[in-house]
C-alpha cells in the first residue's frame, strides 16, 4: 500500500471579541480550509480563532486584520492522532495471555503469553467482551488439551491466531473476508516473530480449498456473530476433528440458544460458558 504524502498545514490564531472575531474570519472564508471558535473568559468578552491553511495565507490578507490584534501564523504541529489513541487503550491481561501495544511494556513475568497487537483497521485488541470471552476460554483450554492444527474464523487482528500460536507452539491457519484483516494479521504476525506459524487467508466462512485441504482442525475458533455463526454450524462442525474443541463467541446472551441448537444439531455440545458482559463465549465438543 503507497503512503499517502504529508500535507503542510498553516495555522492562524488570535485572541479577540467574538463581533471582531466573526469579521476576521470572514476576510480568510474563501481560502481557509476550516476555522474554529472557543471561548477563552467565562463571559464570553473573549475568544480564540483559530483558521487552518493549506498554504502559508497571503500577506494582503494577513494585513486586513486590525494592528490592534497580537497574531500567530505558522506550521501546525503534525500529530499521528491514531498513535495518540493508542496510548489511550490499556493492556489486557485474561488468563496467562497479555495483550498490548507497542506503546506499553512487554510483561515482567516470561511465563505469560505476551503478545504486541496495536489498534488499527482491523477488530481484535483484547477490549472487547467477546474477544476477552476467547482469551479465558482459551486459557482454559491450553492447561487441558494439546492442539495441533488450528484455525481461526473470523481473524480480524488476528490475536486469537497468535494466541493459539504462542500458546501452543502449533501452526494456526487464520481466515477473514477481509483482505485488511489479512493483511494485518500477517503484520501482526511478523511484529510478535510468529509468522512461520501463521497462515492468512481470506476467505468467505470454508468455503475454501486451502481451508478444507488444511483441515479437519483440533481447535476452531469463531468471534464473529450470532446469525453467521448459526448459518455456518454444518461447515464449521464438519471441519473439526473428531475429539476437537471450537470455541464460538460475537453472540450475546440472548442469542445463545439459537446458536447451541444449531450446534446441537451437527452433535456439539456445551462445555464451558464465558459471560462479559452482554456477551457469550461457549465451549463446544461433541
Amino acid at each position: 500500500m503507497s503512503k499517502q504524502p504529508e500535507v503542510t498545514l498553516w495555522q492562524l490564531s488570535l485572541e479577540l471579541p467574538l463581533p471582531d472575531a466573526d469579521a476576521i474570519e470572514a476576510i480568510f472564508e474563501d481560502f481557509s480550509l476550516t476555522s474554529s471558535l472557543e471561548e477563552v473568559v467565562s463571559d464570553g468578552s473573549v475568544w480564540r480563532l483559530d483558521i487552518l491553511f493549506d498554504h502559508n495565507p497571503d500577506a494582503n490578507l494577513v494585513a486586513q486584520i486590525p494592528n490592534n490584534y497580537t497574531f500567530t501564523l505558522g506550521i501546525l504541529e503534525q500529530i499521528d492522532w491514531v498513535t495518540e489513541s493508542q496510548k489511550q487503550l490499556p493492556p489486557v491481561s485474561a488468563g496467562r495471555f497479555y495483550i498490548h501495544g507497542s506503546h506499553d511494556p512487554s510483561h515482567k513475568i516470561n511465563s505469560m503469553y505476551d503478545l504486541t497487537i496495536d489498534a488499527g483497521r482491523a477488530f481484535g485488541t483484547g477490549l472487547h467482551e467477546t474477544t476477552y470471552g476467547c482469551l479465558a476460554a482459551l486459557h482454559d483450554v491450553q492447561k487441558s488439551r494439546e492442539v495441533f492444527n488450528a484455525l481461526d474464523i473470523g481473524c480480524g487482528s488476528g490475536v486469537l491466531a497468535l494466541c493459539i500460536a504462542k500458546a501452543w507452539g502449533r501452526p494456526v491457519t487464520a481466515s477473514d473476508i477481509d483482505p485488511d484483516a489479512v493483511a494485518v494479521t500477517r503484520e501482526n504476525a511478523q511484529k510478535n516473530k510468529l509468522h512461520p506459524l501463521i497462515r492468512a487467508i481470506e476467505a468467505t466462512g470454508l468455503n475454501n480449498r486451502e481451508l478444507k485441504k488444511t483441515g479437519p482442525y483440533d481447535l476452531i475458533t469463531a468471534n464473529i456473530l450470532a446469525w453467521p455463526l448459526v448459518s455456518l454450524a454444518p461447515d464449521i462442525a464438519g471441519s473439526l476433528a473428531h475429539g476437537g474443541t471450537l470455541i464460538l463467541s460475537g453472540l450475546m446472551s440472548k442469542q445463545e440458544n439459537m446458536v447451541r441448537n444449531s450446534y446441537r444439531l451437527q452433535g456439539l455440545h456445551i462445555a464451558q460458558r464465558y459471560v462479559v458482559g452482554d456477551w457469550n463465549t461457549l465451549i463446544l465438543r461433541r
